[in-house]
This record gives structure tokens, sequence and C-alpha cells, in this order.
């Protein structure tokens, strides 16, 4: 199984990882053969997916895990499963899922340039989704809701770490569906792993603090500013009067808000001289979220936290394990073999050798995995 991740734990149906591995080679040939350039997408796509083509077995290892995971165990045939791809941004996973013939598939990323780019990619190779929906998960209930359109699964890579309010989104994922439905969150920023939690911290403080210059094939709504120059700006502009030493203080009172909560926090302090707002994580305090977009700096969560909202909406959920594709020399490969098989077999505790951790939930038991 070439693009299954190696000693990795998967489904006990043969057939469909069988299935989605095959439809991942057939894959790894139609997006060898793409050339970008010739291409109408943005200069952040062509860096971005460019990136992922850099390394394409193991990203497509990634992205097949996740589909391979996301489709068994729903007793639904596959040509009418519909799979929802939220925060699908290069639309990789998108695309093995149109490549694996399922009957619906949805992408959706909340930046429109995204979701341009993605359908023109899909275009170029022949893989297009069935909808492309630019917007976050109101916009995609909506969607869903006036075209009569039940979901069966639900999954991403790197998207839940960016959401402002995870939890509200969280509550949120049982109305794009009313019946059988996966979810299947993976993210990289896995707060277990010392060596991501330390490389993530110093991110969240290059963000917070320094100003950057723009580069080819950055996403046009990143801020350059630090967001605490930004969040000050802010601060005085909603209440002149407050002294300097009132504003520094703000200014670290109100680090991973969003601009409506910082005004909320503002008005608070002015009337009352003390704050109620805080982060939803203090375990993290370094923490940071672009001031305006809400957008947070690929943020460190209570994980466990996230499962038992999961399971306070009804959904049987857990917190599984990530694993390390394979590289493109062989002594990496080799390290990355024997790393699979450590985190298979440590159980919880191998979190802290994982590249990634996945929040899953389902209507029907998950096994430990």
């Amino acid at each position: 199984m070439e693009y299954m991740f190696k000693f990795c734990n998967l489904p006990d149906d043969k057939s469909t990882v069988k299935m989605v591995n095959e439809a991942a080679s057939r894959l790894h040939y139609k997006l060898k053969g793409i050339n970008l350039e010739t291409l109408d997408i943005s200069d952040y796509n062509k860096k971005y997916f460019g990136s992922l083509l850099g390394n394409l077995h193991s990203n497509l290892q990634r992205y097949a895990y996740i589909l391979v995971w996301s489709i068994t165990k729903i007793d639904v045939p596959l040509n009418k499963f519909v799979f929802l791809d939220y925060g699908g941004g290069s639309g990789m996973l998108s695309l093995l899922a149109k490549e694996c013939n399922i009957g619906t598939v949805i992408y959706n990323d909340i930046y429109d340039v995204s979701a341009r780019d993605a359908e023109l990619i899909g275009k170029a190779i022949g893989e297009q989704a069935d909808y492309y929906i630019p917007g976050d998960i109101d916009e995609v209930i909506d969607f869903l809701k006036n075209n009569s359109i039940n979901c069966n699964a639900i999954a991403n890579y790197d998207v839940i770490e960016h959401i402002y309010d995870i939890e509200e989104f969280l509550k949120k994922i049982s109305l794009i569906s009313n019946n059988n439905l996966k979810v299947f969150f993976s993210s990289g920023a896995n707060p277990y792993n010392p060596f991501i939690k330390r490389k993530l911290i110093k991110y969240h403080q290059m963000c917070e603090l320094v100003d950057r210059e723009q580069l080819f094939g950055d996403k046009k709504r990143d801020l350059l500013e630090a967001y605490s120059k930004i969040r000050s700006k802010l601060i005085k502009s909603l209440n002149p009067d407050l002294s300097e030493d009132q504003v520094a203080y703000l200014v670290t009172a109100t680090r991973g808000m969003v601009e409506s909560d910082i005004k909320k926090a503002v008005n608070e302090f002015s009337a009352s001289g003390s704050i109620t707002l805080k982060q939803k994580y203090p375990q993290y305090p370094s923490n940071t979220c672009d001031p305006y977009t809400g957008n947070w700096a690929e943020h460190l969560m209570d994980i466990y936290h996230l499962r038992n909202v999961l399971q306070s909406e009804n959904f049987q959920a857990d917190v599984w394990r990530g694993y390390y594709g394979d590289s493109n020399t062989l002594l990496k490969c080799l390290a990355a073999r024997s790393l699979n098989f450590l985190i298979k077999n440590s159980g919880r505790h191998g979190l802290v050798l994982s590249p990634f951790f996945t929040l899953c939930g389902n209507i029907a038991p998950l096994s430990s995995n």
C-alpha cells in the first residue's frame, strides 16, 4: 500500500483501503503532469500548491489516511456518499475524493481566492468537486440547507487550529446533516509533541511582535504588521483617553482576540477598570490571532476539551494519533517508519511523537486508534 502510512492503524475494510490507495496513485500521476505556471491561479497557490507537489507522495499519504477513515464505517453506498472538504485550501483532499468516485464532493474555504484556484486546478486535471463554496461554516450550512444536501462526512487537515471560535464551530457541525455523519479533523498543531510546541511558540511570538515584508506568494488577507501593534492602534482609537500604561495592559490582555471582542474588553475596562473576557486556553499563553479576521497563528488548544465538546453534541468522539509519511530519502523514510511503529504501539502517549493529531467523531462508536 504505497499511499498509506507505514505501520499506522487502518480500517478493517481492506477493499476501501485498496480503493483509496489506487486512487491516490492515479492522482499522483495526474498531478505530476500539471504546470501551475500555465494556470490562471494566484501567486499564493502557485507557491503553496507547488510546495505540496514538491513532496507529493507524503502529502497524498496524509490525505489518503484522512479520506479512508472518513468514508468507512458509514452505511451509505459510495455513489450516494456526500463528502465535505471543509477549509480545503489547495483542494487536494477534494481531488482525491473525486478520484475515488465519491457520489458528491463539496469543497469549501473561507478564502475566496483559494476556492477559485482549487476549482481551476480541478479543471486542469479533470477532477473538479461537485460544488465550491467560499465562506465559513454558516455559509456552508445555508448552502446545504438551500440545496437539500446532507453530508455523510466532513474532514480537513490544518484547519481547526485557525478557526477563531472552535467550540462554536464544533457545536454547529451537526447542522450539516440530519443522518449519519463522521468528522475527521487533523491538525499539525499538536500540543503534546514538544518539538512542534516549541516551534509554534516561536511562530506565535513572531506574529505577535515582528512586522514582516510582503513576499511572493503571501496570502493577501494576511497582515504584515505585528498583531500587538495592530491591537494597540485599535485600543487607542476606541478610547483616546487611555494612558500609555493602560494601553500596554490592554494590548496584553486582548492577545488572541478579534476586533469585536477587543471592543468589548476596552469598553468594559473603560467602565469598570477590569476585564472579564479571557483567552479560552490559558495554558498556552503564547497563542495569538489576527485582530481583524480572528485567524489564529497555529492555535495550540486543549484537544481533549474539544473532544468533550463533540461528545456534548451527541458524537462518539476521540483524539487519535497521527503518523509520518515517506520522505524523499531512504534514511528519513526509515526514521519515519520507526517513529510510526512507536506511535502505533504507545497508546495515548504516542501523541508525544506524532506529527499531527486527529479529532474524530461519529454517531456510531469509534474504535480506539
